[in-house]
């Protein structure tokens, strides 16, 4: 059969439907004509999509963004669906926004953060220092097409200094985590008003195990960024990146050969910083005493690490604590053994415990080496100067037959073979109100007083007058009580002589806790650097979500 035209080969193929040569022009010729066999029968409803567009123009949003972390970003770019721009929740629609790095490749973080899911972004942005993509993916429930937007996002870190407070999770017994305050009075040359809490668990994924012990910003290095913060607790020690909280060191790698268990019950620092090599960083675990002997650098960050713990024999308890300011190269280390009440050293650079000279009654305020009473808690103060010189005496309350005691002495400018070490030695059960209840004390480095907290008060004690102590502060509500009292000052002698710590002296930071709420609190006045008296017609206040164990300055060079 020879086909002539495309209108009589559908004419034939039309009424022998099946019938077809097998010639390859055939085929495909058949091939179309054959659909035309059957009719359609089917019924259709074609209507256009549900058509979703998103549109900033208008909307006050910017082609990108520089916020500081923790800053709380607001985008609401317009969102039309078939044309009509959406005011309400009416729509077919979910929205869905997230954050992601904006960098690839070898060491860029592949996390996806949600941030927000409605139309209008209101979010806290806790990503860490970096480049990113906030993106919005508007999703049609009626058929699953999805329309997107984003905008560059560059975040900065802020954490360059302030006010460390380091508590108790209330919602996580047993795991701590930080904050940091931002005013005026705790940061130079700022004119805001910022807090955060709960700043390693967003941070690192997960709170610090363990109940709080203290948080510590050694001063290794001029260069931000060079330096670490020590948070040690009772179940681990770790040190954070000190501009953005990210854990940096584990346990272990605080040590040349770390410890069989972990067991820290004191985390602190020995040394003024001001003689480059003679400062340590000092951990006691296990009821060992370790140090890392460390070089002050203006660039450098630090490179040396725990070596073997000190060693003596007939050593019993070792006290949370140890003489953290003498500007002097006669002591590696000063402890205090609560056994048998009796105070020990290790020369620079030694791994031996010693014994101190013995002691001089008729000059000595008390005897260092065979003390009678059982330490209870201590702060570094006043002392034989001020400024640059840095040479404070520790100021240790103590007890003995149920009597309380606070003890001076002088590890700042003395010798081991010296004869008068115990420079003072107070009475304070008769003249100190509730001090038998006292869980948190401070010394002031330019007055000659202390503050303790019991119950719901904070006392002042000025030793020198031999008067008693009188209320400084009273807690605002009655379920409230004093859990910490901190001083703002700072070891560094150069760092602390030159003015670069804010208000030095002159803060106080009172942390509560609330047992029926939960509710941990951070108070701060300005006081007299002389007597300690507050001034309260104005204070800061902030909420913190728990219990509150250590405060201090987080160094900055600003």
């Amino acid at each position: 059969m020879k086909v002539t035209s495309t209108a009589a080969l559908y004419t034939i193929t039309r009424r022998v439907c099946c019938r077809f040569t097998a010639t390859l022009a055939t085929l495909a010729t058949l091939a179309l004509s054959t659909a035309s066999c059957y009719d359609d029968q089917g019924n259709y409803d074609y209507h256009e999509l549900d058509a979703v567009a998103i549109d900033t123009t208008d909307a006050g949003i910017q082609s990108e963004y520089a916020i500081m972390r923790f800053d709380t970003l607001v985008l609401e770019p317009r969102v039309t669906f078939r044309g009509e721009e959406v005011k309400a929740d009416e729509a077919p629609l979910d929205y869905t926004w997230t954050i992601f790095s904006a960098t690839s490749g070898s060491g860029a973080s592949a996390v996806i953060d949600t941030i927000g899911t409605e139309r209008k972004l209101n979010a806290v942005i806790s990503r860490t220092g970096g480049n990113y993509f906030v993106q919005l993916t508007v999703q049609n429930r009626n058929d699953g097409i999805r329309q997107f937007w984003r905008v560059p996002v560059a975040v900065s870190e802020v954490f360059d200094g302030g006010w460390m407070v380091f508590y108790e999770r209330t919602d996580q017994p047993g795991y701590s985590d930080l904050a940091l305050i931002y005013n005026p009075w705790t940061k130079l040359n700022v004119n805001y008003n910022r807090y955060y809490t709960n700043l390693y668990e967003t941070t690192n994924g997960e709170p610090l195990q363990g109940h709080p012990i203290r948080s510590l910003d050694i001063a290794v290095s001029l260069a931000s960024g060079n330096n670490y913060v020590g948070l040690c607790t009772d179940y681990t020690l770790v040190g954070v990146s000190e501009n953005g909280i990210m854990k940096a060191l584990e346990f272990n790698e605080f040590f040349h050969e770390p410890p069989t268990s972990m067991q820290p019950t004191w985390y602190g620092q020995h040394g003024s910083g001001v003689m480059s090599g003679q400062s340590s960083e000092v951990l006691l675990n296990a009821n060992q005493i370790y140090t890392n002997t460390y070089s002050f650098s203006a660039t450098e960050g630090r490179a040396t690490k725990f070596g073997v713990p000190k060693f003596a024999d007939g050593i019993g308890e070792l006290a949370p604590w140890n003489a953290e300011i003498p500007n002097t190269l006669n002591y590696g280390i000063v402890v205090y053994d609560n056994t048998y009440h009796r105070f020990r050293y290790a020369a620079y650079n030694s791994a031996q415990l010693e014994e101190f000279a013995p002691q001089d009654p008729s000059i000595a305020a008390f005897d260092i080496n065979n003390t009678g009473m059982d330490f209870v808690m201590a702060d570094w103060g006043k002392g034989t100067s001020q400024g640059v010189g840095l040479r404070p005496f520790d100021y240790i309350i103590m007890e003995r037959a149920g009597a309380r005691y606070l003890a001076v002495t002088n590890f700042s400018s003395s010798y081991p073979q010296d004869t008068n070490i115990g420079v003072g030695l107070y009475p304070m059960s008769d003249l100190c109100p509730d001090v038998a209840n006292a869980t948190t004390m401070s010394a002031s480095h330019v007055g000659s007083f202390i503050y303790y907290g019991a119950g719901n008060k904070v006392y002042t004690f000025a030793y020198d007058s031999r008067q008693p102590a009188t209320v400084a502060w009273t807690v605002p509500s009655d379920d409230e009580e004093v859990t910490c009292v901190r001083i703002m000052k700072y070891y560094h002698g150069t760092i602390y002589g030159y003015g670069m710590v804010p208000t030095s002296d002159r803060l106080v930071h009172i942390a509560t806790y609330n047992r029926s709420t939960g509710q941990g609190r951070v108070y701060e006045y300005l006081i007299n650097p002389a007597s300690g008296i507050l001034a309260t017609d104005r204070h800061y206040e902030y909420p913190i979500p728990g219990r509150v164990k250590d405060m201090a300055w987080k160094f900055s060079m600003q």
